[in-house]
């Protein structure tokens, strides 16, 4: 017992050790979680609210996807430490409970290339309190922390009152289905005899530029194309196939759009698979009228012209379709939320400027700042928390028209460099 407090305590002191001043949590760099191995690739998290009192977290680890263990490293594998702890403000004096894991016990290095680990934890949470949850997977040898936020409003609008299920009743963790998946609905409560399922089309545009005044057309979405009554049976509903690609929502009350969202997309997503798609994505590299001309071109003819030209190698180009392709693809991942994640605010400063230098979670936004030192005199964006019929957590970034002429550099830099 005195081994397992110890190993949380260390735990924790791994993780918020670089958080000293003023004791808040909002000091806490997390921009590793942008970088080209993200956590997301290997690790997953959902939290799923069972009643008043008590919410449970869902954590699944695909060890093999672990970038340090890509050889299977032993001894690495018996260091790395699974640790949770649930705040109720971003003050760390504020932690309401937390516990930590060795993966080794979880699930034996032999297995490692045969199954993944998934682990479920009961958390104390009450009925309409906001909540802060930290999930951080550690590798004290090469001193490196993958750190997640998950922010909790427990109500019965939340997100967490749902959980959608594949065909053999296992949590699906993306927020995306590809194809045509048979799934069903949990509810939370069992009791219940039907929630609602709503349809909007998925005609969502790219983020406009970070100088923009124009208010999004999509924002002042009220209502919905369709929508379907779903009867339940102890909280589930049968299995069953969205009808159509686009956005739908979960909700209890039939006029009030508010929970879950998922997205049902192309079979391939996240992944950028076609030409089509790839010329898309320079919506933010080209003007309006010059991109409407690129529309009508064939995909293949548009990409050569546009990524290859005589002022510019060809190794040279080639390298910057790369980044610019695999930083798409990355933001599908991180980001998704109502739309595909390239289209999102935070998408769209990610592609443009690269992952930024430092990232802070503050009681109301995420702030990315780029520069060495992450001063004043730095690049800074802040995406504010906002809800809506078509997500209960959109990140909207704060636009400004000082902007403008760091994004004309950009845009120079990736059309002529």
């Amino acid at each position: 017992m005195k081994y397992r407090y110890l190993v949380i305590l260390v735990s924790l002191f791994f993780v918020l050790g670089s958080c000293t001043t003023q004791n808040k949590l909002n000091k806490l760099n997390v921009a590793k979680n942008y970088m080209e191995d993200f956590s997301g690739k290997f690790m997953q998290e959902q939290i799923f609210h069972i009643n008043d009192s008590i919410s449970e977290l869902s954590v699944r680890i695909q060890p093999l996807l672990i970038p340090q263990l890509k050889e299977k490293k032993l001894e690495l594998y018996s260091y790395l430490n699974l640790t949770y702890a649930v705040y109720s403000s971003f003050n760390k004096k504020d932690i309401i409970q937390a516990d930590a894991y060795k993966l080794s016990e979880l699930l034996t290095f032999d297995q490692v290339d045969k199954q993944n680990i998934t682990l479920t934890i009961p958390l104390k949470m009450e009925q309409n309190q906001p909540y802060l949850v930290l999930v951080s997977l550690q590798d004290p040898i090469n001193k490196t922390n993958y750190l997640k936020y998950i922010r909790i409003v427990k109500t019965d609008e939340a997100a967490e009152n749902y959980k959608v299920l594949d065909e053999n009743g296992k949590i699906l963790w993306q927020p995306w289905l590809n194809g045509q998946k048979r799934i069903r609905i949990q509810y939370r409560y069992h009791d219940a005899k039907s929630i609602f399922l709503s349809y909007f089309q998925p005609k969502f545009s790219p983020a406009l530029p970070p100088y923009s005044d124009v208010v999004p057309k999509e924002f002042l979405t009220d209502k919905s194309f369709e929508s379907f009554e779903l009867q339940l049976i102890n909280g589930e509903s049968s299995l069953m196939e969205l009808p159509r690609k686009g956005l739908y929502r979960i909700h209890s009350k039939k006029e009030e759009i508010s929970g879950k969202t998922i997205l049902q997309l192309y079979d391939e997503y996240p992944s950028i698979s076609s030409d089509a798609q790839k010329v898309f994505g320079l919506r933010y590299l080209t003007p309006q009228k010059e991109f409407a001309t690129m529309l009508q071109s064939e995909p293949v003819s548009t990409l050569k012209e546009f990524w290859f030209f005589e002022e510019r190698t060809e190794e040279r180009s080639k390298e910057m379709m790369r980044t610019y392709y695999a930083r798409m693809l990355r933001a599908n991942h991180l980001f998704t939320s109502y739309k595909e994640g390239w289209k999102t605010d935070r998408g769209m400063i990610f592609m443009v400027y690269g992952p930024p230098d430092h990232v802070y979670h503050e009681a109301d936004r995420e702030v990315w700042e780029y520069g060495p030192d992450a001063n004043y005199n730095d690049l800074r964006f802040d995406f504010v928390i906002r809800s809506s019929k078509l997500h209960n957590q959109q990140w909207v970034l704060e636009r400004n028209s000082s902007y403008k002429r760091s994004w004309y550099l950009m845009l120079e830099n990736w059309r002529n460099n």
